[in-house]
Protein backbone atom coordinates (compact mmCIF):
# COMPACT_ATOMS: atom_id res chain seq x y z
CA UNK A 1 0.00 0.00 0.00
CA UNK A 2 1.51 3.29 -1.15
CA UNK A 3 1.48 6.47 0.83
CA UNK A 4 -0.22 9.53 -0.68
CA UNK A 5 0.20 13.22 -0.08
CA UNK A 6 -0.26 16.52 -1.85
CA UNK A 7 -0.42 19.02 -3.27
CA UNK A 8 3.11 20.22 -4.08
CA UNK A 9 4.63 22.30 -6.82
CA UNK A 10 6.05 20.38 -9.74
CA UNK A 11 9.80 20.38 -10.39
CA UNK A 12 10.43 19.51 -14.00
CA UNK A 13 7.14 17.61 -14.10
CA UNK A 14 7.74 15.34 -11.12
CA UNK A 15 4.46 16.26 -9.42
CA UNK A 16 1.46 15.44 -11.57
CA UNK A 17 -1.98 14.85 -10.09
CA UNK A 18 -5.00 13.19 -11.72
CA UNK A 19 -8.61 14.25 -11.29
CA UNK A 20 -9.22 11.14 -9.20
CA UNK A 21 -6.69 12.37 -6.67
CA UNK A 22 -8.41 15.76 -6.41
CA UNK A 23 -11.79 13.98 -6.07
CA UNK A 24 -10.41 11.78 -3.33
CA UNK A 25 -9.09 14.88 -1.59
CA UNK A 26 -12.42 16.73 -1.75
CA UNK A 27 -14.39 13.61 -0.80
CA UNK A 28 -12.42 13.43 2.44
CA UNK A 29 -14.23 16.49 3.80
CA UNK A 30 -17.19 17.14 1.45
CA UNK A 31 -19.97 14.57 1.78
CA UNK A 32 -22.11 13.27 -1.06
CA UNK A 33 -25.45 14.99 -1.63
CA UNK A 34 -27.15 18.10 -2.95
CA UNK A 35 -26.35 21.58 -1.70
CA UNK A 36 -28.89 22.74 0.94
CA UNK A 37 -29.17 26.26 -0.47
CA UNK A 38 -31.50 27.06 -2.06
CA UNK A 39 -34.04 24.63 -0.59
CA UNK A 40 -35.27 23.88 -4.11
CA UNK A 41 -31.81 22.82 -5.29
CA UNK A 42 -32.16 19.83 -7.67
CA UNK A 43 -35.83 19.41 -6.68
CA UNK A 44 -38.02 17.46 -9.11
CA UNK A 45 -41.25 19.27 -10.04
CA UNK A 46 -44.30 18.21 -12.05
CA UNK A 47 -45.17 20.05 -15.26
CA UNK A 48 -48.77 18.89 -15.71
CA UNK A 49 -47.81 16.50 -18.51
CA UNK A 50 -45.55 13.49 -18.97
CA UNK A 51 -42.42 15.47 -18.14
CA UNK A 52 -40.75 16.66 -14.94
CA UNK A 53 -38.35 19.50 -14.23
CA UNK A 54 -35.13 19.23 -12.24
CA UNK A 55 -34.62 22.64 -10.64
CA UNK A 56 -31.27 24.42 -10.65
CA UNK A 57 -28.86 23.25 -8.00
CA UNK A 58 -25.50 21.78 -7.09
CA UNK A 59 -24.29 18.43 -5.79
CA UNK A 60 -21.14 16.47 -4.87
CA UNK A 61 -20.62 12.80 -5.70
CA UNK A 62 -17.45 11.09 -4.44
CA UNK A 63 -15.54 14.36 -4.60
CA UNK A 64 -16.78 15.32 -8.07
CA UNK A 65 -18.77 18.52 -8.54
CA UNK A 66 -22.16 18.83 -10.30
CA UNK A 67 -23.97 22.05 -11.22
CA UNK A 68 -27.29 22.42 -13.03
CA UNK A 69 -27.52 26.14 -13.85
CA UNK A 70 -31.01 26.10 -15.46
CA UNK A 71 -34.24 24.15 -15.14
CA UNK A 72 -33.81 20.77 -16.81
CA UNK A 73 -36.88 19.06 -18.34
CA UNK A 74 -36.86 15.24 -18.41
CA UNK A 75 -39.44 13.14 -20.30
CA UNK A 76 -41.31 10.31 -18.56
CA UNK A 77 -42.31 7.28 -20.65
CA UNK A 78 -46.02 6.69 -21.26
CA UNK A 79 -48.01 4.76 -18.67
CA UNK A 80 -49.28 1.23 -19.10
CA UNK A 81 -53.01 0.68 -19.39
CA UNK A 82 -53.12 -1.91 -16.59
CA UNK A 83 -49.92 -2.01 -14.56
CA UNK A 84 -48.07 0.65 -12.57
CA UNK A 85 -44.40 1.46 -12.25
CA UNK A 86 -42.03 3.68 -10.27
CA UNK A 87 -39.39 5.67 -12.12
CA UNK A 88 -36.39 7.03 -10.24
CA UNK A 89 -34.65 10.32 -11.03
CA UNK A 90 -30.94 10.09 -10.21
CA UNK A 91 -27.81 12.20 -10.47
CA UNK A 92 -25.53 9.69 -12.14
CA UNK A 93 -21.74 9.92 -11.91
CA UNK A 94 -20.23 7.78 -14.66
CA UNK A 95 -16.57 6.85 -14.53
CA UNK A 96 -16.85 5.57 -18.10
CA UNK A 97 -18.44 8.70 -19.61
CA UNK A 98 -16.66 10.99 -17.11
CA UNK A 99 -19.92 12.90 -16.49
CA UNK A 100 -22.50 13.66 -13.85
CA UNK A 101 -26.01 14.19 -15.19
CA UNK A 102 -29.67 13.78 -14.27
CA UNK A 103 -31.11 10.52 -15.59
CA UNK A 104 -34.56 8.89 -15.55
CA UNK A 105 -34.24 5.26 -14.40
CA UNK A 106 -37.41 3.60 -15.67
CA UNK A 107 -39.01 1.09 -13.29
CA UNK A 108 -40.53 -2.29 -14.09
CA UNK A 109 -44.29 -2.63 -14.53
CA UNK A 110 -46.25 -4.44 -11.84
CA UNK A 111 -49.33 -4.37 -9.61
CA UNK A 112 -47.05 -3.48 -6.66
CA UNK A 113 -44.04 -1.90 -8.41
CA UNK A 114 -40.71 -0.98 -6.87
CA UNK A 115 -38.24 1.69 -7.89
CA UNK A 116 -35.02 0.62 -9.67
CA UNK A 117 -32.01 -0.14 -7.48
CA UNK A 118 -29.37 2.58 -7.58
CA UNK A 119 -26.12 1.75 -9.35
CA UNK A 120 -23.11 2.16 -7.08
CA UNK A 121 -20.08 0.32 -8.39
CA UNK A 122 -16.81 0.97 -10.21
CA UNK A 123 -18.66 2.14 -13.34
CA UNK A 124 -21.17 4.52 -11.81
CA UNK A 125 -22.42 6.05 -8.59
CA UNK A 126 -25.95 7.43 -8.30
CA UNK A 127 -27.78 9.77 -5.95
CA UNK A 128 -31.56 9.35 -6.11
CA UNK A 129 -33.34 12.72 -5.84
CA UNK A 130 -36.94 11.59 -6.47
CA UNK A 131 -39.20 8.61 -7.13
CA UNK A 132 -42.15 9.07 -9.50
CA UNK A 133 -45.20 6.83 -9.29
CA UNK A 134 -46.63 6.30 -12.77
CA UNK A 135 -50.12 4.90 -12.29
CA UNK A 136 -51.80 2.90 -15.00
CA UNK A 137 -53.56 4.98 -17.60
CA UNK A 138 -52.26 8.39 -16.48
CA UNK A 139 -51.48 11.02 -19.10
CA UNK A 140 -49.73 13.47 -16.78
CA UNK A 141 -47.54 13.44 -13.68
CA UNK A 142 -48.89 15.26 -10.61
CA UNK A 143 -46.76 16.67 -7.81
CA UNK A 144 -48.40 14.22 -5.42
CA UNK A 145 -46.91 11.36 -7.48
CA UNK A 146 -43.36 12.64 -6.84
CA UNK A 147 -41.61 11.42 -3.68
CA UNK A 148 -38.73 13.77 -2.84
CA UNK A 149 -35.66 11.76 -1.73
CA UNK A 150 -33.12 14.56 -1.36
CA UNK A 151 -33.17 14.55 2.46
CA UNK A 152 -32.62 10.81 2.73
CA UNK A 153 -28.95 9.98 3.35
CA UNK A 154 -29.63 6.46 2.09
CA UNK A 155 -30.63 7.75 -1.32
CA UNK A 156 -29.09 11.22 -1.53
CA UNK A 157 -28.60 13.49 1.46
CA UNK A 158 -27.41 17.05 1.95
CA UNK A 159 -23.80 17.85 1.04
CA UNK A 160 -21.86 19.15 4.01
CA UNK A 161 -18.37 19.54 5.43
CA UNK A 162 -17.11 17.10 8.06
CA UNK A 163 -16.73 19.93 10.56
CA UNK A 164 -20.41 20.78 10.20
CA UNK A 165 -22.19 17.46 9.84
CA UNK A 166 -25.91 17.58 9.05
CA UNK A 167 -27.88 14.46 10.00
CA UNK A 168 -30.99 14.39 7.82
CA UNK A 169 -32.00 10.72 7.70
CA UNK A 170 -34.13 10.93 10.84
CA UNK A 171 -35.75 14.12 9.61
CA UNK A 172 -36.47 12.52 6.25
CA UNK A 173 -37.96 9.37 7.81
CA UNK A 174 -40.17 11.49 10.05
CA UNK A 175 -41.29 13.55 7.09
CA UNK A 176 -41.93 10.43 5.01
CA UNK A 177 -43.90 8.78 7.83
CA UNK A 178 -45.96 11.94 8.33
CA UNK A 179 -46.62 12.21 4.60
CA UNK A 180 -47.73 8.59 4.30
CA UNK A 181 -49.94 8.74 7.41
CA UNK A 182 -51.46 12.06 6.39
CA UNK A 183 -52.20 10.79 2.90
CA UNK A 184 -53.71 7.57 4.22
CA UNK A 185 -55.81 9.45 6.79
CA UNK A 186 -57.04 11.84 4.13
CA UNK A 187 -57.98 8.98 1.81
CA UNK A 188 -59.73 7.17 4.67
CA UNK A 189 -61.63 10.28 5.74
CA UNK A 190 -62.67 10.96 2.16
CA UNK A 191 -63.85 7.38 1.67
CA UNK A 192 -65.80 7.52 4.95
CA UNK A 193 -67.36 10.86 4.04
CA UNK A 194 -68.38 9.59 0.62
CA UNK A 195 -69.85 6.42 2.12
CA UNK A 196 -71.80 8.29 4.81
CA UNK A 197 -73.01 10.95 2.39
CA UNK A 198 -74.15 8.33 -0.09
CA UNK A 199 -75.98 6.35 2.60
CA UNK A 200 -77.67 9.45 4.04
CA UNK A 201 -78.63 10.69 0.59
CA UNK A 202 -80.13 7.34 -0.39
CA UNK A 203 -82.08 7.17 2.88
CA UNK A 204 -83.36 10.74 2.44
CA UNK A 205 -84.25 10.14 -1.19
CA UNK A 206 -86.13 6.94 -0.39
CA UNK A 207 -88.08 8.79 2.33
CA UNK A 208 -89.02 11.63 -0.01
CA UNK A 209 -89.83 9.21 -2.79
CA UNK A 210 -92.12 7.26 -0.47
CA UNK A 211 -93.91 10.39 0.67
CA UNK A 212 -94.37 11.66 -2.87
CA UNK A 213 -95.51 8.26 -4.10
CA UNK A 214 -98.16 7.73 -1.38
CA UNK A 215 -98.91 10.14 1.44
CA UNK A 216 -97.89 13.44 -0.14
CA UNK A 217 -99.52 12.78 -3.49
CA UNK A 218 -102.78 11.69 -1.84
CA UNK A 219 -102.70 14.60 0.59
CA UNK A 220 -102.12 17.12 -2.19
CA UNK A 221 -104.96 15.63 -4.21
CA UNK A 222 -107.31 15.86 -1.22
CA UNK A 223 -106.40 19.51 -0.61
CA UNK A 224 -106.98 20.33 -4.27
CA UNK A 225 -110.38 18.66 -4.20
CA UNK A 226 -111.39 20.41 -0.96
CA UNK A 227 -110.26 23.78 -2.29
CA UNK A 228 -112.19 23.26 -5.50
CA UNK A 229 -115.28 22.40 -3.47
CA UNK A 230 -114.87 25.52 -1.30
CA UNK A 231 -114.49 27.66 -4.39
CA UNK A 232 -117.67 26.15 -5.82
CA UNK A 233 -119.57 26.76 -2.58
CA UNK A 234 -118.44 30.32 -2.04
CA UNK A 235 -118.49 31.63 -5.58
CA UNK A 236 -121.95 30.65 -6.79
CA UNK A 237 -123.86 33.35 -4.88
CA UNK A 238 -122.40 36.52 -6.36
CA UNK A 239 -124.23 39.19 -8.33
CA UNK A 240 -123.81 42.84 -9.19
CA UNK A 241 -126.09 45.79 -8.76
CA UNK A 242 -126.38 49.55 -8.31
CA UNK A 243 -126.41 50.88 -4.78
CA UNK A 244 -129.02 53.67 -4.62
CA UNK A 245 -130.01 55.96 -1.74
CA UNK A 246 -133.20 53.91 -1.34
CA UNK A 247 -131.11 50.96 -0.14
CA UNK A 248 -129.57 52.81 2.76
CA UNK A 249 -131.26 51.78 6.00
CA UNK A 250 -133.73 49.48 4.22
CA UNK A 251 -134.15 45.76 4.27
CA UNK A 252 -132.96 44.29 0.98
CA UNK A 253 -134.67 41.11 -0.27
CA UNK A 254 -131.53 39.07 -0.86
CA UNK A 255 -133.41 36.09 -2.31
CA UNK A 256 -134.40 38.23 -5.26
CA UNK A 257 -131.18 40.23 -5.49
CA UNK A 258 -128.63 37.42 -5.56
CA UNK A 259 -129.94 35.03 -8.18
CA UNK A 260 -132.54 33.63 -5.81
CA UNK A 261 -129.79 32.31 -3.51
CA UNK A 262 -130.98 30.65 -0.32
CA UNK A 263 -129.52 32.97 2.31
CA UNK A 264 -129.55 31.68 5.87
CA UNK A 265 -128.54 33.19 9.17
CA UNK A 266 -125.19 31.40 8.93
CA UNK A 267 -124.27 33.05 5.62
CA UNK A 268 -122.01 36.10 5.42
CA UNK A 269 -123.29 38.86 3.13
CA UNK A 270 -120.65 41.15 1.67
CA UNK A 271 -121.03 44.29 -0.42
CA UNK A 272 -117.97 45.71 -2.17
CA UNK A 273 -117.29 48.36 -4.78
CA UNK A 274 -117.34 47.02 -8.32
CA UNK A 275 -114.07 47.24 -10.32
CA UNK A 276 -115.82 49.38 -12.94
CA UNK A 277 -116.49 52.22 -10.46
CA UNK A 278 -115.26 55.67 -11.45
CA UNK A 279 -113.10 57.88 -9.30
CA UNK A 280 -116.11 59.95 -8.21
CA UNK A 281 -118.06 56.79 -7.36
CA UNK A 282 -115.08 55.49 -5.40
CA UNK A 283 -114.94 58.68 -3.33
CA UNK A 284 -118.68 58.49 -2.76
CA UNK A 285 -118.35 54.85 -1.64
CA UNK A 286 -115.71 55.88 0.89
CA UNK A 287 -118.07 58.55 2.26
CA UNK A 288 -120.91 56.05 2.74
CA UNK A 289 -118.99 53.98 5.29
CA UNK A 290 -121.50 51.15 5.05
CA UNK A 291 -122.00 48.60 7.79
CA UNK A 292 -124.02 45.39 7.97
CA UNK A 293 -126.61 46.29 10.53
CA UNK A 294 -128.00 42.82 10.94
CA UNK A 295 -129.06 39.69 9.13
CA UNK A 296 -131.97 37.30 9.18
CA UNK A 297 -132.82 34.40 6.96
CA UNK A 298 -133.38 35.74 3.48
CA UNK A 299 -132.51 39.38 4.16
CA UNK A 300 -130.05 41.80 5.69
CA UNK A 301 -130.03 45.47 6.70
CA UNK A 302 -127.57 48.15 5.59
CA UNK A 303 -126.73 51.17 7.71
CA UNK A 304 -124.83 54.27 6.60
CA UNK A 305 -122.47 55.95 9.05
CA UNK A 306 -122.14 59.43 7.65
CA UNK A 307 -123.90 61.48 4.99
CA UNK A 308 -125.01 59.30 2.10
CA UNK A 309 -124.08 60.41 -1.39
CA UNK A 310 -126.96 60.30 -3.83
CA UNK A 311 -124.78 59.07 -6.69
CA UNK A 312 -125.67 55.58 -7.89
CA UNK A 313 -122.66 53.34 -7.17
CA UNK A 314 -121.95 49.97 -8.88
CA UNK A 315 -121.48 47.28 -6.24
CA UNK A 316 -120.85 43.56 -6.01
CA UNK A 317 -123.05 41.63 -3.57
CA UNK A 318 -121.79 38.24 -2.42
CA UNK A 319 -123.03 35.58 -0.02
CA UNK A 320 -120.33 33.35 1.46
CA UNK A 321 -121.40 29.92 2.63
CA UNK A 322 -120.88 28.61 6.13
Amino acid sequence: MAEKCGFFNSNNGDRKYKAEFFAEYFASFIANGVFPNPSTGCQVMANGDMTVTVKTGKAWINGFYYHNDSDLILPIDVADGVLKRIDRIVLQYSTIDRTIKAVVRKGAFGSAPEAPVMQRNADAYELAIADITVDNGVISISQAAINDLRLSETYCGISHCIVDHVETETLFLQYQKWYIETTEDAETDLATFKSQFQAEFVAWFNTIKGILDTEMAGHLLLLIQQNAANIAINADKITTGILTPDWIGDVIPVLQTINNANVTATNTVEISLAPVATEAETLAWDDLNLKDGGQTAGSFTLKCWGTPNLINIPVVIAVRGA
